[in-house]
């Protein structure tokens, strides 16, 4: 019996103990109550560009028995629902002239299933507030020993060596700094129809295409700017990121940055050398699209996003007068702004671009700085309802030019290990009074916080949408949520905090290296939801809980190791302490991850009509889920239970995070894999660590197992963790 997905199996007649069996395997054939008729197929594109930037089909729902007959149109988060049937639009043919649409029937069971996930949420949310339950337990558990004990902390620094890749030298005449500023606040209207600033775009365009932030110390608006003055200079550049090396070889490169010219090619050339790998990515559905393909469809946007700087598309700064929709215009089109504003745009924007190579020459700006401010003046005149104030412009500019984020991953570095040398002076020399230093390393912290969620707040401001609906956005934010994760458990150990601290610096680090990939363009229609922002946020805050149990953990290896007759009683009451808030924050990591993962499956209900797929991400996010739930009972089965088996399984278990975020996002192919960036080789740090880790661990494990057959009270205090009421 053979079949196919979306066929219907051909009939096997068998018989079995004289009785006769026909098997099919495939699709069934059900009939509709109604019909739907495809009117036109819409496939929209980005501006001078054959990639396609959203879909939707325009049918018709005939009901004969109910006289009905009506139009619709149906596109992603955007579904037809009649008599019970959901209708999704999944993809399309070939040939452009055909939609598919997938379709499902389950009222009941959707209603059942929702609230299912209702008294779920309830019941974990009330386990966090009951009085009887683990969580207030261990609460008052590390409340106890918090009271008691001296503060001990044995903490081995690890240094960290970062290397960056530098682009290659640019041979440049620098414009004028002054004038690339005032430039860089000109206002442009994106093809989302949102007003921004020059720096905005182009510091995104530059990320996007070259994966920088800046080329041989150009800063992006400065870069912007000449490639309109200078354009064919620029196309010979070596400026589009390819990261995969097999379409490198296709293309006829031999390094990571390309120039335009060699991807576009002449007509000598063969042309544009991607068009025939494009147009086979594009006919695959998301989940049937590998690696090649994303990595072809990232590649065909960086090309399509030069293309259009070099024609001046994204240079929309002429208002159309008493438009309907405020509709802004690049210089291709000032058609529209009727005959006489067309013949000022032509001439202020020749002007301009004129004066600008003059003053390279000459050295003298006062011309293009005239010119700027027309234009300028202009866009207040005819749009001054939807002109941003100039404290904005200036507050967007001001974000795209101070790092933030980049900025914070160092001080969270400093701050975290000034925290981690303060309690290890505490430890050797208590009688040392550096009381005030804690408090203002904790000052310190929460400044940082708020900067942390300022850069936040800026950032969806700008974007205009959740920040963390990418691997940079998710990373940051993750690092926003491990912060919080320790000032939340600071009253329990300022051990934590200062971890914490040092995980949020790594997480920022991460997203600033230059294989994560903000996107600037719209969003896959999927993500136009406010699903984004619940479900997204949701699960990676847990990932932040989750890694304050793996610092701890392998805090509380490294302490084992290091106990001695003479430290025994502050180890083993810190080892303790940690311990708890190690379950604390299991539980709230897995209550957060489990409520995700559920709140995703309603999202890809409502989507695309089905709860779960097995996609990558999924199957690795039940697979996380599942490992952390036996890691938060363990403590029920005999043999798993004590400090160490617990600090061992916060340890390994976070593995599982691991591979579900740059596991399935970088090296599996796979529906939610959309948003993120190629493939990152796997770093040679990476072995370091594991085997780093597990000889900590075994030598953890020796070191307890002579310990106990030492002293009785090493296991009495041990399993005292079982029994925190």
């Amino acid at each position: 019996v053979s079949g196919l997905k979306g066929l219907v199996g051909e009939p096997q007649h068998i018989i079995i103990n004289g009785v006769n069996i026909t098997l099919t395997y495939g699709s069934k054939n059900i009939e509709l109550p109604f019909s739907i008729k495809l009117n036109d197929f819409q496939l929209e594109r980005y501006p001078g560009s054959n990639s396609p930037s959203s879909y939707a089909s325009e049918v018709v729902l005939i009901d004969n028995n109910d006289g009905i007959e009506k139009p619709f149109r149906i596109f992603m988060n955007n579904i037809l629902k009649y008599k019970g049937y959901r209708f999704f639009q999944s993809s399309y043919d070939t040939d452009e002239k055909g939609t598919i649409l997938s379709v499902n029937s389950d009222s009941l069971g959707t209603f059942v299933t929702y609230f299912g996930y209702l008294i779920m949420a309830i019941g974990m949310i009330l386990t966090l507030f009951n009085r009887n339950s683990r969580f207030k337990k261990l609460i008052k558990a590390s409340a106890k020993i918090h009271s008691e004990k001296k503060k001990l902390l044995m903490v081995l620094l690890v240094g960290l060596a970062c290397t960056f890749a530098t682009a290659q030298p640019v041979n440049q005449i620098r414009l004028d700094e002054e004038h690339v500023n005032e430039f860089s606040q000109l206002l442009i209207q994106n093809n989302r129809g949102r007003i921004e600033p020059v720096s905005s775009l182009a510091s995104d365009i530059l990320r996007k295409v070259a994966k920088k932030s800046s080329l041989d110390g150009i800063p992006a608006s400065e870069i912007f700017l000449e490639m309109h003055i200078n354009p064919e200079k620029w196309k010979s550049i070596p400026l589009i990121k390819v990261g995969n090396p097999e379409l490198r070889r296709r293309i006829g490169a031999n390094q990571k940055l390309v120039p335009f010219n060699l991807i576009v090619g002449t007509t000598q050339m063969g042309g544009y050398k991607l068009r025939e790998l494009v147009q086979t990515a594009y006919s695959k559905s998301p989940t049937e699209r590998n690696k090649f393909d994303k990595e072809v469809i990232n590649v065909d946007e960086r090309v399509n996003i030069l293309m259009n700087v070099f024609s001046g598309n994204f240079l929309t700064i002429f208002p159309v007068p008493d438009h309907s929709n405020d509709k802004w215009v690049s210089f291709s089109d000032i058609s529209l702004l009727g005959a006489e504003n067309a013949e000022w745009a032509r001439i202020a924007h020749n002007q301009y671009f004129s004066s600008v190579q003059e003053s390279m020459r000459n050295g003298v700006w006062r011309n293009p700085n005239g010119y700027l401010k027309i234009l300028k003046e202009n866009q207040s005149k005819f749009a001054s309802n939807i002109v941003p104030s100039n404290s904005k412009i200036k507050l967007e500019v001001f974000y795209n030019n101070f790092n933030i984020f980049g900025k914070l991953a160092i001080f969270y570095l400093l701050v975290g290990f000034a925290l981690l040398i303060l309690q290890f002076i505490t430890i050797f020399n208590p009688t040392i009074k550096i009381g005030r230093l804690k408090t203002v390393g904790i000052a310190l912290a929460i400044v940082l916080f708020a900067g942390h969620s300022a850069g936040l707040a800026i950032r969806w401001y700008i974007a205009g949408h959740a920040p963390w609906s990418n691997g940079y956005e998710s990373m940051i934010f993750i690092g926003w949520a491990t912060a919080l994760a320790g000032l939340v458990f600071i009253k329990r150990s300022q051990i934590t905090l200062a971890l914490t601290l040092v995980l949020a610096a790594l997480t920022l680090l991460v997203a600033g290296m230059s294989w994560m990939s903000p996107e600037i363009t719209n969003l896959v229609p999927v993500l136009k939801s406010y699903w984004l922002i619940v479900h997204v946020s949701i699960i990676t805050a847990s990932y932040g809980f989750l890694g304050i149990s793996v610092l701890l953990g392998m805090l509380n290896l490294i302490l084992m190791i290091t106990r001695n007759k003479k430290n025994v009683q502050r180890i083993n009451l810190t080892i303790r302490e940690l311990s708890y808030i190690i379950q604390m924050a299991l539980i709230i990591g897995l209550f957060m991850l489990t409520l995700g993962s559920f709140l995703g499956g309603v999202w890809a209900n409502e989507s695309w009509g089905r709860y779960w797929g097995w996609d990558p991400k999924e199957t690795w996010s039940l697979v996380t889920i599942l490992v952390y739930s036996f890691i938060v009972h363990m403590h029920k089965i005999k043999g798993f239970r004590g400090s160490f088996a617990l600090s061992t399984a916060a340890v390994v278990g976070f593995s599982s995070v691991l591979m579900t975020y740059f596991g399935v996002n970088y090296y599996l192919s796979g529906l939610h894999s959309y948003a993120q960036g190629e493939p990152a080789p796997i770093p040679s740090g990476v072995y370091f660590a594991i085997l780093l880790v597990a000889a900590l661990i075994l030598s953890a494990y020796f070191a307890e197992k002579i310990w106990k057959t030492k002293t009785k009270t090493a296991k009495e205090i041990d399993l005292d963790i079982e029994s925190p009421e």
